[in-house]
């Protein structure tokens, strides 16, 4: 089989922001639409379990006759089947431990491959092309949770993917065949949850299309307990894991009419449509609509009054608001500026720095988060920060001449360290006042202690601090962090305006309020994160708003989303809160 060509990929500028649209901007981040095509045409494969290929790329994947599933015969000609691209709907793909949501949740299966257009929060406008030929097995289940396909291919298209998608770790390639770690050998496609009569329809489509497609191939419908298994061990590297077969939460169809649900004595309202209650079914990700009815019902019948004085509800819309261009947005000033100009008539009335929590839910990609910020009024002033900094120069000086006499009396032979820190550890350089750069200098910090001892916190009992909940962990979230930051400051400097010269102005950087990533417990799927983020928020009011908390900590979240918490349980809870509110229902 002769090898392809390979089209030159189309370098476009990527960004869910508009910084990358200032020209003064050095730290624009620059990606290609990738378009990976097959490795190699080979005829070689597993066919109905007999291996037909070089032995270093036999599959190795222990499916047995008792876990394959009979095909029925499809209700319609075959022929007309494979008259067209055929739509396998799908929500996110992982190649190893690389994540991606797919563009309008659907791949094409097509004459001679697969076409998947994807994107993730690292990497948007992701074309890849996986040629059946570079396939050796492709397993699939409706039984498992969530339901899956798992694409075993030949270590060649991982060398491709590779070159494009460069991604590696302590541990090697994050996605290779030959991995040792399970979670890394695997493509796996989340599929989408069908009702009974279509899914049977569905099963045989697949089969008998790719069937048709692809000699070489090796077809399997496989039962729930062996998908199970196959997922267990692509998600977490065992066999027995979360993420266990239950039976899944659906809506009647007769409860799918649309409603109109109140909160606060119904003076907030939600119109929630078919789609709206559709997307708590089981395997479906959280819209807005449900997100922002979920928050807002925690917030007025979850939290005392008292922790509502104190705490701010952003909507799901601001922070996609606060970074998506505008067409009114005003040239020849700084991109945080722009942002901010979009947002700030939303707290036209309201005074954040009154609160001591502001809440922002975040969808980026297909996947939620939410943003915790507290305590953000305890930030150090200018005044603060040249204080702290006359102390360290005193402090440093003081410790320098005690060393120097304890030199002389006890001839210590030390020698002075040259990596530009004092001999005790301690930095020799004022780091108060540092310029924040987005994407790079905004790090999260990994130790806990480090928050807690932050210098210009040491007068404060409530630490600031930008708390992050991600059920994925799923890329870094340093641009959000410096985003909100530049946010806060703007915020502060407007609805504060201080005379000039004075030092009483609060500054908001890396320093001043840190970003802590919480060691919250993660999703055991594709499609959960937005009930987790609901789960976190309402854990933390209910058990842990602390002033002392250990974030970084598991032990701190070892109870927040237990299985009867996050699987379809909370669906139904959800579903059944909604109808304890409604108003009326629209016909």
């Amino acid at each position: 089989m002769a090898k392809k060509s390979k089209p030159q990929p189309e370098v476009i500028c990527l960004s869910d922001d508009d910084d990358d649209g200032d020209n003064n901007n050095n730290n624009k981040t620059k990606l290609d639409e990738s378009i990976v095509t097959p490795v190699k045409q080979q005829s070689s494969a597993i066919i109905n379990g007999k291996d037909k290929t070089d032995t270093s790329q036999k599959s190795d994947w222990m499916v047995h006759r008792k876990d394959i599933i009979r095909i029925p015969d499809l209700p319609i000609k075959q022929s007309e089947l494979i008259k067209k691209p055929y739509e396998l709907y799908c929500s996110a793909v992982r190649f190893g431990i690389v994540e991606f949501s797919v563009e309008a949740e659907t791949i094409l299966m097509k004459d001679i491959e697969f076409e998947l257009k994807l994107k993730s929060t690292f990497m948007d406008n992701l074309n890849i092309k996986l040629a059946y030929t570079d396939i050796l097995s492709f397993f699939y289940s409706f039984q498992s949770q969530p339901p899956a396909a798992f694409i075993q291919v030949r270590p060649d298209f991982a060398d491709l993917f590779a070159t494009y998608i460069p991604s590696t770790d302590e541990h090697g390639k994050q996605f290779d065949p030959n991995s040792k770690d399970e979670r890394r050998r695997r493509i796996v496609l989340c599929l989408k949850h069908l009702e009974s009569e279509p899914e049977k329809i569905t099963t045989s489509s697949i089969f008998y299309f790719l069937r048709a497609k692809s000699s070489t191939m090796n077809i399997c419908c496989i039962n729930g307990s062996k998908a199970q298994e196959i997922y267990n061990l692509s998600r977490f590297a065992r066999a027995s894991a979360l993420g266990s077969i239950t039976t899944p939460f659906v809506i009647n169809a007769n409860d799918l009419t649309p409603k109109v649900v109140g909160l606060n004595n119904n003076t907030i309202r939600f119109d929630l449509s078919r789609d709206d209650l559709m997307c708590l079914n089981e395997g479906e990700f959280l819209n807005d609509t449900i997100i922002d009815f979920y928050l807002q019902y925690v917030y007025y019948e979850k939290l005392s009054e008292e922790d509502r004085k104190r705490t701010y509800l952003f909507n799901s819309f601001f922070y996609t608001r606060l970074t998506r261009k505008g067409n009114d947005d005003i040239p020849n000033i700084s991109p945080a500026e722009r942002r901010y100009n979009r947002v700030k008539r939303w707290l036209r009335d309201v005074d954040i720095f009154s609160k001591d929590y502001l809440i922002v839910p975040i969808n980026q990609t297909a996947h939620w988060y939410i943003v915790l910020i507290q305590f953000h009024n305890n930030v150090p002033t200018e005044g603060d920060l040249i204080s702290d900094d006359d102390d360290d120069d005193e402090t440093h000086e003081n410790q320098s001449n005690s060393k120097k006499k304890k030199k002389i009396i006890q001839h210590s032979n030390e020698v002075p360290s040259n990596n530009g820190t004092t001999t005790d550890g301690e930095s020799s350089i004022t780091t108060s006042h540092r310029t924040e750069v987005l994407d790079e200098a905004d790090e999260i910090t990994t130790n806990t202690d480090n928050h807690l001892k932050d210098a210009h916190s040491k007068n404060r009992s409530q630490t600031p601090a930008i708390v992050l909940f991600d059920s994925l962990h799923a890329g870094s979230k340093n641009r959000v962090a410096a985003t909100l930051r530049e946010f806060l400051q703007l915020e502060y400097d407007h609805k504060k305006p201080l005379p000039v010269g004075s030092t009483a102005r609060k500054i908001f950087n890396l320093d001043t309020i840190p970003t802590i990533e919480a060691a919250v417990p993660q999703q055991p799927n594709y499609f959960d994160c937005g009930l987790f983020i609901l789960q976190y928020i309402e854990n933390f009011f209910a058990h842990h708003r602390s002033s002392t908390i250990n974030f970084q900590s598991p032990s701190t979240f070892a109870n927040w989303c237990e299985k009867t918490i996050t699987g379809p349980s909370k669906r139904q809870q959800i579903f059944n809160i909604i109808n304890q509110h409604v108003i009326t229902k629209e016909m």
